[in-house]
């Protein structure tokens, strides 16, 4: 064989060398998981929230996964105030405060209204003014239905004119210092239209 046809016949098997090389699938890069992938902060430096100046980025694997943690909003819980509500004991004698009437008395206090009335000298309809003192009986109790005249625990918004007591009786078993206790409420109890007072 001559020179020439060696180097024809070595040009043949590099150039089929090389052609055959373009038809092979190209390597693929290890897969990996989520779990696995790894992970580098990022690193943002900035004079102002408002301009950011610089941020570097360190370079990861192709098939790697730039996982960048996220600040969580967490607030502070409220702190919890326990407040004691006062049991409220039948007195022997109570002044009737604005809003409050006789039958309202006898709910609060657990007395039969008519015992209420009779021992006061009042009629059943009598409208009593506030600042009397009423004669609270000691040994009746409240009969039937009707003691809870609104179902609570409960929201009440507040209307022009109404007072502690006025809503206590509202309510019929509930005190006014209940309510003043719940609301934090200071003397001289005033409220204004519109307020929201939780009712126990």
């Amino acid at each position: 064989m001559t020179k020439r046809t060696t180097l024809v016949i070595v040009c043949v098997a590099i150039l089929t060398l090389a052609l055959s090389g373009c038809q092979m699938p190209a390597s693929k890069a290890p897969e990996t998981e989520t779990s696995q992938a790894m992970t580098t902060p990022i690193s943002i430096q900035t004079d102002s929230p408002e301009s950011l100046t610089q941020t570097s980025v360190a370079k990861l694997p192709a098939t790697s996964t730039l996982i960048v943690p996220t600040a969580t909003a967490t607030s502070t819980p409220e702190p919890t105030v326990n407040v004691v509500i006062p049991t409220v004991t039948r007195p022997a004698t109570y002044t009737l405060q604005e809003g409050e009437f006789p039958y309202c008395i006898a709910r609060r206090f657990n007395v039969d209204p008519a015992d209420l009335v009779s021992v006061n000298g009042l009629a059943a309809d009598q409208l009593v003014s506030p600042g009397t003192t009423l004669q609270i009986p000691q040994n009746s109790t409240w009969t039937g239905e009707g003691r809870v005249r609104n179902p609570h625990p409960d929201t009440y918004t507040v209307s022009a004119g109404e007072t502690i007591y006025s809503i206590a009786c509202y309510y019929g078993d509930v005190s006014p210092e209940a309510i003043i206790a719940v609301n934090q409420l200071e003397s001289p109890y005033t409220l204004r239209a519109g307020q929201v007072l939780d009712i126990p």
